[in-house]
């Protein structure tokens, strides 16, 4: 082998071994010697992630309740007619009868008055005649085997205090005899207090036709003042002969 020769193949050993060195040093670096795709180079952003939307929760105020309903305050009750003495009022705009003890109210309750066609009379009375039944009614077939005790102008005679009409048999405004068990007289032709055990409902609306929850029909009275048996009992020994009654329409 010439010289010339001996160098070529020299300088050919010695790039081999500069190009093996070259490569080993950077495969221990990481350095990847594969040709990389652009596209699947792409690096990807953090703004290319859609975030979830974040939901919001807005605070809402729950509705403020409505006041609690007032209630309707019981109708004041009117003054006394006279400043002294026990006095009687009957309202019949309310309905209702008052009792007052030296222009302090002693006990009110409801009644019943004057139908539309046969209203009570208002204007000022007083008391003049008093009548009780020795034996309790609540209908007109037979009389209880209860006494009426504060009936002690009879007691055990069998006495029977009973309405009769002022009307004609087969006038509308005829009734069958009643019997009675407490009744206070304030008005001649038949103007009474008194107990009505065959009616049902008294305060406001009593005195016009009305129906009855069992789809029966009353109407007030004739034009007396009519109420219950207990309250008619308590006015008859609490008003004595001669007690003022006044009826006003309107108070």
């Amino acid at each position: 082998m010439t010289r010339r020769a001996r160098w070529y193949r020299l300088a050919g050993l010695l790039t081999l071994t500069v190009t093996l060195i070259a490569t080993l040093a950077m495969a221990a670096c990481g350095v990847s010697t594969t040709p990389v795709s652009r596209e699947s180079s792409t690096p990807t952003y953090s703004q290319d992630i859609i975030p979830s939307p974040t939901v919001t929760t807005t605070s809402i105020a729950s509705p403020t309740a409505p006041p609690a309903p007032t209630a309707t305050p019981a109708p004041a009750t009117p003054p006394a007619p006279l400043a002294s003495g026990r006095v009687i009022l009957v309202s019949l705009a309310r309905q209702r009868l008052y009792a007052y003890q030296d222009g302090a109210l002693a006990f009110t309750f409801t009644v019943e008055t004057g139908r539309p066609e046969l209203p009570t009379p208002t204007g000022a009375y007083h008391v003049f005649s008093k009548q009780c039944s020795d034996l309790r009614w609540t209908s007109n077939s037979a009389p209880t085997t209860s006494h009426n005790i504060n009936c002690v102008e009879h007691i055990g005679d069998g006495h029977q205090a009973m309405f009769l009409s002022p009307w004609p048999k087969g006038s509308p405004n005829w009734y069958a005899p009643t019997h009675i068990n407490y009744a206070l007289e304030f008005k001649e032709g038949g103007f009474y207090l008194h107990d009505a055990w065959w009616h049902v409902l008294f305060g406001p609306g009593a005195n016009v036709p009305h129906q009855l929850p069992d789809g029966t029909w009353e109407t007030g009275s004739h034009g007396c003042v009519g109420m219950r048996i207990p309250d008619a009992e308590r006015l008859y020994v609490w008003a004595a002969i001669g007690t003022p009654v006044y009826v006003r329409a309107s108070v």
